[in-house]
């Protein structure tokens, strides 16, 4: 080392050691004792010589990352917003403009991201785009909580919006009404009762009544009851706080006639439609097994239809379902397949008996209760798909008021189910499957500004997205190339045979 690079001034405990073709000062952090001898420790460096003088380094910035989100998830908030924006302006009668959309971000993050737990909500808002679209919600834990108990508290305004999307309806609408049951584990509140059906399980649970509009295949109103309440007791005052008083009422064999009849005689506007059990006694008296027509609009259909005082009675037998039950049957039983048994109950088979007050088609009466069926897909849809399978509150308020966002929640999830199976190309997808594929679009922040773009995807995707209405149809102009190669471009100047290739050329004399 140079004598005068080492005498040069520069910071004590520090060492100049060479570097390339320079010299660079290194920092002694410390020593050791190695066998009894104080050993320093060496730094980083701090500096170099230049021209006989120390220069520093310039120090290291450190950013400190403020954990700003400059990615966010765009295509299901997009998509779910663009399908449900008379739902903010219908909670924006009720409550006011800020709470509005704190219901409506809570209702669209448990739609567009299923299991989101109420501690996990304030993330999903700020790492999509919904945070953009609805910025300053508050949506931290405690925020949620809260406000989900002054829901529940303030009960009059959730059956103030129930009623308001029944009286959207028209009078002609027809309505499938039935129940479900929920888990509640919560000991300190009354809605959490064991049930008749899961007594056994060890589990209580919540009663909950929807209704559920097969013309516009999405639910109406909800409300909650304690889990020890049959469907039968529950219908009556649900049917009556939701101002439900017109449509056709399609129920399940868990509503006894009588129970509906006594419901639907002070609204002459509301109508019924109710299956019998096979040995009620009307079914009998009218020897409603002995068809006297078919029809083939949903398979082969033997029907009955008779004029009873105040109401018709429908029975109907299906030739494919009689098949498969008897066939059923012969397998459960392999021994006794052609006692007087089967033969009972082969009159029955494929069979079910309807009471009403309307005199309709009888192959429409048919098709409104295989309507029915999309009430248990969506009770299906909410269980599973959008994991609301228990309700993670304790208290009756919170129960109340968390029910009502769920509610939001599924008739946003079943829009855009509805919106997916239109779609050709993803009719065959799973509600999972197609959320997932929405998260291909995202929008990304420009620089350090406030403005956004959206991520480049694939052409196939992005028509797919156009399709569903999140996204312009992309212009892109497609070259129509001609078949072979263009006219003129093929050289013209004769070449060598195949068989001249590695042949050395013979030189002329």
């Amino acid at each position: 080392m140079p004598e005068e690079i080492r005498a040069v001034r520069r910071p004590k405990n520090t060492v100049v050691v060479p570097s390339g073709s320079g010299y660079r000062v290194r920092q002694r952090s410390g020593c050791r004792y190695v066998e009894g001898r104080r050993v320093p420790i060496e730094g980083g460096y701090i500096g170099s010589i230049v021209n006989g003088v120390f220069v520093p380094d310039d120090p290291v910035k450190w950013t400190g990352s403020t954990g700003r989100v400059d990615i966010k998830y765009y295509g299901r908030v997009r998509f779910c917003d663009t399908l449900n924006g008379d739902v903010l302006r219908m909670l924006n009668r009720h409550y006011n403009l800020d709470e509005s959309k704190m219901i409506y971000c809570m209702a669209m993050i448990r739609a567009c991201y299923p299991g989101t737990r109420d501690y996990q909500m304030e993330d999903r808002y700020l790492e999509s785009y919904i945070s953009e679209m609805f910025p300053g919600v508050s949506l931290g834990k405690n925020q949620v909580c809260t406000e989900l108990r002054n829901l529940g508290k303030e009960y009059s305004r959730i059956r103030a919006f129930m009623k308001a999307r029944v009286c959207s309806l028209e009078k002609n609408d027809i309505l499938v009404i039935d129940g479900c049951l929920k888990q509640k584990h919560g000991r300190i509140d009354t809605l959490s009762q064991v049930s008749r059906k899961t007594k056994h399980r060890k589990h209580r649970d919540i009663l909950m009544m929807y209704a559920y509009s097969l013309d516009l295949f999405e639910p109406v109103c909800s409300k909650i009851y304690p889990g020890n309440m049959v469907d039968s007791r529950a219908v009556g005052d649900f049917i009556k706080t939701s101002g439900i008083t017109g449509g056709l009422i399609v129920a399940d064999k868990g509503f006894p006639p009588s129970v509906v009849m006594g419901v639907v005689a002070d609204s002459p506007d509301l109508h019924y439609l109710v299956p019998h059990r096979r040995d009620a006694q009307p079914v009998i008296d009218h020897d409603m097994y002995s068809f006297d027509g078919t029809f083939m609009d949903e398979g082969p259909v033997e029907f009955k239809k008779v004029r009873c005082e105040g109401f018709w009675l429908y029975s109907f037998r299906d030739l494919e379902i009689a098949k498969d039950q008897e066939e059923q049957y012969l397998r459960d039983h392999p021994e006794g397949g052609f006692d007087g048994e089967l033969s009972e109950l082969r009159r029955e088979f494929g069979t079910v008996v309807f009471q009403c007050d309307l005199d309709i088609p009888p192959s429409k009466v048919y098709s409104i209760y295989q309507g029915r069926w999309m009430i248990e897909l969506m009770f299906k849809f909410y269980q599973t798909d959008l994991d609301f399978d228990d309700t993670r509150v304790q208290s009756d308020y919170s129960e109340i008021g968390s029910d009502f966002v769920d509610f939001l929640s599924v008739l946003m999830g079943s829009r855009m189910l509805n919106a997916f199976h239109d779609t050709e190309g993803m009719n065959d997808w799973t509600f999972k499957a197609s959320m997932d594929f929405l998260d291909r679009l995202k929008m990304v922040r420009i620089d350090d500004s406030e403005e956004w773009e959206m991520n480049r995807i694939p052409l196939k995707d992005a028509e797919l997205m156009a399709e569903i209405g999140i996204l312009n149809r992309p212009v892109v102009p497609v070259e129509v190339k001609k078949r072979g190669r263009p006219k003129g471009s093929k050289d013209t100047k004769p070449r060598k045979t195949r068989s001249d290739k590695g042949v050395p050329k013979i030189p002329e004399n």
